[in-house]
């Protein structure tokens, strides 16, 4: 894309954050400059439809420059609470199982969340570090699902590692969402189970940012 069509996008996209609820915004375009897609992050004040009308309207007032609504996607956060803060989505683990059947391995995991119930599953070989890996995955599974396609997870590295007197697991996971791409990284202490602890590791991965990921 020339400098001059890449200069345009991002006045597009700073207009698209002054609209009232707006968090984020991302247009990709081709190199002619012209608009493929505009993924935007917004609150949950107003419905999406209403955002992306103010999205065309914004953009053909200040531009005169047409977006074809169907261009546009909103992703919102969860609704803030009356006190201003987010209300908190805390997973909890019901059940981890790990199956090995000879070369192959099958990781199960369900998750609550409010009062429903989430199920995971992954599978690959048995070797050792990859049977972690799968509970990881797994569990990103159960969440993926809670979160209906708000956004995808990747597993960067899982381990158990010594520190002090005490074992750890640690799990390092991609986040990527329609605005980017964020890394994470989550532990817990192994107090007697450790796929039990390989899961809270990657929910302590994921907690902080959980909330915003709920999509209407």
């Amino acid at each position: 894309m020339k400098a001059n069509g890449a200069n345009k996008i991002a006045e597009y996209e700073n207009i698209i954050r002054h609209i009232k609820d707006v968090v984020s915004a991302r247009i990709v375009a081709n190199e002619a400059g012209e608009i493929l897609e505009v993924h935007v992050l917004a609150r949950q004040n107003r419905g999406p439809k209403q955002l992306v009308r103010d999205i065309e309207s914004a953009v053909m007032a200040q531009f005169g420059v047409a977006i074809d609504h169907k261009k546009i996607s909103v992703a919102q956060m969860q609704q803030e609470s009356s006190e201003g803060q987010i209300n908190e989505v805390r997973p909890r683990l019901v059940k981890v199982d790990l199956i090995i059947t000879g070369v192959s391995a099958e990781a199960k995991v369900d998750l609550r969340i409010g009062e429903e119930i989430f199920e995971g599953k992954a599978g690959g070989p048995s070797a050792t570090n990859n049977r972690l890996r799968l509970i990881v995955q797994a569990t990103l599974g159960a969440l993926e699902h809670y979160l209906r396609g708000t956004c995808t997870f990747a597993v960067e590295d899982v381990l158990l590692a010594h520190l002090g007197r005490q074992e750890a697991a640690v799990v390092s996971l991609s986040l990527v969402t329609l605005i980017g791409e964020e890394y994470l990284i989550g532990s817990a202490f192994v107090k007697g189970d450790e796929w039990e602890s390989i899961v809270k590791a990657t929910l302590n991965a994921i907690n902080r940012r959980l909330s915003l990921l709920v999509k209407e």
